[in-house]
């Protein structure tokens, strides 16, 4: 299962990014997204534009705010993140993206503070990770 998580701030994916999704199409990679705008919402345009949909989107709420992925499953992470408010409500699908992938990748404007911790979390599992830096 392959994480891909970004910056809000990056609304196209770089030539890089397109290369290495597309090698997880081909290998069939089930592909684990969030559900926020900026990378998160281009990958799951341009998976939408392949005709992919061996997507898992997630979200902490009840339902993704943004699903583009005709077929995708999704995964709420509601039950946890309930009380929880701002960034560590979003957290919670990051922190379950983190554990259920095999491997990372990171499309990041050198700023942000949530790909900057997801980064920090795949590290700290011990993951394999790419990071595209994108500013």
């Amino acid at each position: 299962m392959k994480f891909i998580s970004g910056s809000k701030s990056i609304s196209k994916l770089p030539d890089l990014a397109k290369i290495l999704i597309e090698q997880f199409v081909k290998n069939n990679d089930e592909i684990l997204i969030g559900d926020c705008y900026g990378v998160d919402v281009a990958v799951q345009k341009y998976l939408e534009s392949k005709g992919y949909c061996n997507v898992t989107i997630y979200c902490s709420g009840e339902s993704p705010r943004n699903n583009f992925v005709t077929g995708a499953k999704v995964r709420s992470c509601a039950e946890v993140a309930k009380g929880l408010t701002g960034s560590a409500f979003h957290y919670v699908k990051d922190i379950q993206m983190a554990c259920d992938c095999d491997q990372a990748l990171m499309i990041w404007d050198g700023k942000s503070k949530g790909t900057s911790e997801n980064i920090r979390r795949i590290k700290e599992m011990g993951k394999p990770y790419s990071i595209i830096n994108e500013d």
